[in-house]
């Protein structure tokens, strides 16, 4: 009768002659490779469910830039103009990678290539993004709602070991809903102004309310509406517009070498340089006139080598190649969800800065300190050189031309700019008798997103140590460039006095309002554009004008 095999789950128990056999040498398991995060412990898990709401791009990198490994979120920033340059910036600008890391734009196209390449985008990369067809062909550029987009885990979730679901491999689970505070860990810089839209408030609004709880993504709709509802999104939101304010931007280098020191200038002649032949002199030639029986212009090459001072850098003798291997997971970027096999990549939008010479001289590196009567040479020849410097500048203080001391002529009176016509005269003069004009103010709802003590602290810039810097910042006319293109509209009475020089409509438009807002009370002209357009055709029928627009001579 056969033996019938055992049971993985039997134990057989040992016998005599078991412990007498030869024990067989274990073979030394390998060491579990330790979970890393490209962006830093705690990062959402790029498995986190996407919100409903609308998110910019610069949220989506500067809070949860694991989505980048989405199909969708990919596939969304390429197509409105992203590439892995812009994308390095925008998480770069936003965020501190461990150990001081800096976020290249490789680590940028590997972490994008490897989700659409799993996904089923054989050979992708952003150079060749259009010839593929789009994950959802439908999405405009104007759209900003995530809520359909897909998790790594439902387009291309990783591979489980054998007998294993693959649903059940934790990296294929649905991640926790996350702290809105939580978010903010390893952010240097939150998104403000056109960069942001309702994931920055609600950030914000964490982190001012340290008592109250709300997890991100469930409760991302009830805290937006807490705040007053969904911002205005304007042109100056879209992905396009985010990315084209970062296409000129440089990236900065982890590490920068030294630089070495430069070698003494010698002021020396042409003169000088025929008399002694090009050679360097020794201590005892550096006192005396030496001869040089080379014919003028002679192309023969010394037969002595110059001596070499420690901080000149030596010829190359060859030129090392430097062969370009594909990107690892040991760069920023390298992450559990990356495999070797899947590093090759080839970024055909990524900056000539990132590319490195084939044909590169070997690195410079200081000479070996010569003999003693040879560093005694090197130091007469400065003290030369620090004498022939001195000569030549004053042989330049005596040729320098003196200008004569008579009569000049007057100079021409200028002619203003901008001839200032007569109607524009006599308002001027009748300045200080006009009369201000009433118009009736707007009406505003009483429900509408302002700024108030309890808001302040969201609406003002980064930094702010007192009350009074909050209130500045949060109210400042000039902090946007202009008026405010997302809610909420302040009001116009209470900005702060926009410079002096300033004589554009938004300035004029600000003191107008100040202007009623002290005679007549009006306190609802808004930075609202139907606000301020009806304010510039008023002035402009009118002619009013400020005291400063006049000072200045408009």
């Amino acid at each position: 009768m056969a033996d019938s095999p055992i049971p993985a789950s039997r134990k057989v128990p040992a016998t005599p002659t078991d412990s007498l056999a030869p024990k067989s040498k274990k073979k030394p398991t390998k060491s579990k490779k330790k979970s890393r995060n490209a962006f830093g412990v705690g990062s959402p898990s790029w498995n986190t469910p996407f919100p409903i709401g609308n998110l910019t791009a610069a949220e989506i990198l500067a809070y949860l830039p694991h989505w980048l490994k989405s199909v969708d979120v990919v596939d969304r920033f390429i197509a409105n103009g992203g590439r892995s340059h812009t994308v390095a910036v925008i998480i770069n600008d936003h965020r501190n990678l461990p150990k001081d890391k800096v976020f290249n734009s490789n680590s940028a196209q590997i972490m994008m290539s490897y989700g659409m390449r799993r996904a089923g985008f054989k050979g992708w990369k952003v150079g060749t993004h259009h010839e593929f067809t789009r994950p959802d062909p439908s999405m405009r550029e104007d759209d900003l709602d995530v809520q359909d987009f897909r998790t790594p885990r439902e387009t291309h979730p990783k591979k489980a070991p054998s007998k294993t679901p693959t649903g059940l491999l934790k990296v294929n689970v649905e991640a926790d809903p996350i702290d809105f505070k939580d978010l903010a860990l390893h952010v240097k810089k939150h998104p403000g102004g056109n960069d942001a839209l309702d994931l920055a408030r609600c950030v914000a609004y964490a982190l001012t309310h340290q008592e109250e709880t709300w997890m991100f993504p469930t409760d991302f709709e009830l805290l937006v509406n807490k705040l007053g509802g969904p911002a205005t999104i304007t042109s100056q939101h879209h992905d396009r517009q985010i990315f084209n304010r970062r296409e000129k931007a440089k990236l900065a280098t982890s590490s920068t070498l030294p630089a070495a020191p430069s070698p003494l200038k010698r002021m020396v002649s042409a003169e000088d340089l025929e008399e002694v032949g090009e050679r360097r002199k020794s201590d005892r030639l550096a006192s005396r006139p030496s001869k040089d029986f080379r014919e003028y212009g002679s192309d023969i090459a010394d037969d002595v080598e110059p001596l070499l001072s420690p901080f000149t850098t030596p010829p190359p003798s060859k030129k090392r190649k430097y062969t370009r291997s594909p990107a690892t997971p040991a760069s920023p970027s390298d992450d559990n969800d990356f495999e070797q096999e899947e590093a090759d990549y080839d970024d055909e939008e990524e900056p000539e800065a990132e590319d490195e010479s084939d044909d590169q001289p070997i690195s410079p590196e200081p000479a070996i300190r010569g003999r003693a009567a040879a560093q005694k040479a090197r130091q007469a020849i400065r003290s030369m050189s620090t004498e022939t410097e001195r000569n030549i500048e004053a042989l330049t203080r005596q040729m320098s031309v003196v200008p004569q001391t008579g009569h000049m002529p007057p100079p021409p009176i200028p002619r203003p700019a901008v001839e200032v016509s007569q109607e524009m005269m006599a308002l001027a003069r009748g300045f200080s008798e006009r009369q201000s004009i009433f118009i009736k103010p707007p009406v505003l709802s009483t429900n509408r997103l302002r700024v108030d003590a309890s808001t302040v602290f969201l609406y003002a810039a980064e930094g702010c140590t007192s009350m009074k810097e909050l209130w500045n910042s949060a109210l400042s006319s000039t902090r946007f460039n202009g008026p405010r293109r997302s809610p909420p509209f302040r009001e116009l009475h209470r900005l702060t006095d926009p410079p002096s020089t300033d004589v554009s409509d938004w300035a004029e438009n600000i003191r107008w309002a100040k202007e009623q807002h002290a005679l007549f009370g009006s306190d609802s002209w808004t930075e609202y554009d139907y606000h301020l357009d009806m304010i510039t055709e008023h002035r402009r029928l009118s002619f009013w004008v400020s005291e400063e627009a006049i000072t200045g001579g408009l």
